[in-house]
């Protein structure tokens, strides 16, 4: 019972954290303002989490479970495999790159991802392709798709597409500008493959 209620207690913390580290971003917010923002006193945050890293490194845990399980539901079988997989790659990278761009302190919550929390985001990225893959697979399974030319693997095209949305995204001037590419690209590795 006590377990739950920690739990239960995380739930609370990381979603006040979340929503401050996004209205004040990373460097302005203490642990005072998320113990304020999750009715907690700071001691009681304390005995949660060790310090500010900690608590933004366990919200960009929570937030790399959302989206992988809408990662995964977008490999329904319903549509065609290239629809399946530009919504898993919106779904994975396009819409989070929004929601954090969106917020006042966007820029300094992309380099904090870089400055401390490589590994985390290395993870996520590493989630979206492990989910791509299996989509692809499951669609081949379900001869929904055939195999690629050569000896290029499913795994590894979902690893191609993972490696060409981050170069187009640090090459391209504004997120609208990805989202009319990100089609053509899905369309050139992967209906080739749909039977």
């Amino acid at each position: 019972m006590a377990e739950l209620k920690i739990d239960h207690r995380r739930a609370m913390v990381l979603t006040a954290a979340l929503a401050t580290f996004m209205t004040y971003g990373y460097k302005r917010t203490t642990m005072d303002d998320i113990a304020k923002a999750a009715g907690l006193s700071r001691p009681a945050l304390y005995l949660l989490y060790r310090n500010k890293a900690d608590v933004f490194g366990a919200c960009l845990e929570i937030k790399m479970e959302e989206m992988r399980e809408k990662v995964a539901g977008c490999f329904n079988g319903r549509g065609s495999v290239s629809r399946e997989v530009e919504a898993a790659l919106v779904e994975g990278i396009l819409r989070p790159h929004e929601e954090i761009a969106g917020t006042p302190h966007g820029a300094e919550l992309f380099d904090v991802k870089h400055e401390f929390a490589g590994d985390l985001f290395l993870a996520w990225m590493s989630a979206v392709e492990e989910e791509i893959a299996s989509g692809l697979l499951a669609a081949a399974k379900a001869g929904r798709i055939g195999a690629a030319a050569g000896d290029v693997s499913l795994q590894e095209i979902a690893s191609i597409l993972l490696d060409a949305v981050e170069g187009m995204k640090m090459r391209t001037p504004g997120i609208d500008v990805l989202s009319r590419k990100l089609p053509v690209l899905v369309r050139m590795l992967i209906a080739p493959l749909e039977t």
